[in-house]
């Protein structure tokens, strides 16, 4: 049986975060779900997620200004996941070059690739942490 992880998605679209709710509950793991950045940023310092998906685009602070601030807090180091529709490929390569970015996922995604990036970027966080213990 596959190991079962906590992700944290942050996305103001609700009907996107009931979607990836099921498939990865599906799959076993943990779902915390952020409306916003704020939302998001108290789940990751207090709940420290394996993985987490981060939108771009949203209302108030955008992707960058959550990133950051995730960076500036006690949940910098958690692997982050971009999850968005509006980057092109000089954007994607820009974000692939960041601190604790691992992968830029766009919208519309494909189901099993996002379940399964998911699985090895918390495979390979779990492991960095044992290592680093």
């Amino acid at each position: 049986m596959a190991r079962s992880y906590s992700v944290l998605l942050i996305d103001d679209d609700p009907g996107l975060r009931m979607l990836v709710r099921l498939l990865l509950e599906h799959e076993g793991h943990r779902v915390l779900l952020a409306p916003d950045g704020e939302i998001g940023l108290a789940l990751a310092q207090g709940e420290r997620p394996e993985c987490i998906l981060l939108d771009m685009a949203m209302p108030r602070r955008n992707g960058m200004d959550v990133y950051l601030d995730l960076q500036n807090s006690s949940a910098s180091g958690i692997p982050v996941i971009i999850f968005s529709a509006v980057l092109n490929r000089r954007d994607e390569e820009i974000w692939r070059g960041l601190p604790c970015v691992v992968d830029v996922i766009r919208k519309p995604f494909d189901i099993n690739l996002l379940v399964q990036r998911i699985a090895e970027v918390c495979e390979q966080n779990e492991g960095a942490t044992r290592t680093a213990s």
